[in-house]
């Protein structure tokens, strides 16, 4: 039976790029996202291709929508992959962050990332793969972005907490970071620093690929390319990671 890998946040962006890829490696594809108009565009495109997807739409910032999605995936095939992609970021200065912006972010970042892979784990067996998509704004300060950064190390904690806790199962719980990576979520960011600083997006992101040394913008194709060494055969003997995938932008 075709290994179902379920990947969250998946209408778009890099959880749409990882979709394609895990779909080339072979998997059958559990699509989540709450954008119920992008995420069938998704699902058409990997069939077109030849593979197999199942659009659930859904709002993971609920423990009993994701309990749904994950039952789904897991009726559709065995669970072999989980991909916690689901995120979302407000750009604010540290002193205007409201309680409801701590908690939008914290909500969809931080804990809907625990309780997917707490009810995902579950119905695995030995040799699943979880991956989480952190980032390096989780490898230090962000004075515009304070709760994503909070909750992107919090992602890269409880990823370490993971791959402790179901080692014994056999199951490998690694974390990835990319950088400045061009999707809609980093056009809204430097429009929105731009905004702040009185200058252009254009200047905005590039005032910010100036830190990267390889000095290009990181594709999701980038990370869907790490995401899928770490859902490999090569990968059995990895677990507890967090990988930089940002052209340098970070190096600890």
């Amino acid at each position: 039976m075709t290994r179902v890998a379920l990947v969250t946040g998946a209408a778009q962006g890099i959880g749409r790029a990882i979709a394609l890829r895990l779909a080339r490696d072979g998997f059958a594809l559990a699509l989540a996202d709450w954008n119920a108009k992008q995420l069938p565009a998704v699902r058409d495109e990997i069939e077109r291709a030849g593979g197999w997807a199942l659009a659930l739409t859904a709002d993971l910032t609920q423990v009993a929508e994701i309990e749904r999605v994950v039952q789904e995936a897991a009726d559709s095939g065995p669970l072999s992959v989980l991909v916690n992609n689901a995120g979302r970021i407000i750009i604010r200065p540290f002193l205007q962050v409201t309680e409801a912006d701590w908690d939008a972010t914290l909500t969809l970042d931080l804990k809907t990332v625990f309780f997917a892979m707490q009810c995902a784990a579950r119905r695995m067996e030995r040799g699943a793969r979880i991956v989480n998509i952190a980032s390096v704004s989780g490898r230090g300060g962000r004075p515009d972005q304070a709760p994503y950064a909070a909750a992107k190390a919090g992602v890269i904690s409880i990823t370490r907490s993971a791959a402790l806790a179901l080692a014994p199962r056999g199951i490998t719980v690694n974390a990835v970071c990319p950088g400045v990576v061009d999707t809609p979520m980093t056009r809204e960011i430097h429009t929105e620093r731009a905004r702040l600083a009185g200058i252009t997006p254009e200047e905005s992101l590039t005032r910010m690929l100036s830190n990267v040394p390889l000095a290009r913008l990181e594709t999701p194709e980038d990370v869907a390319g790490a995401v899928s060494f770490l859902c490999s055969p090569d990968a059995a003997y990895i677990t507890g990671q967090s990988l930089n995938v940002c052209g340098g932008m970070e190096m600890d």
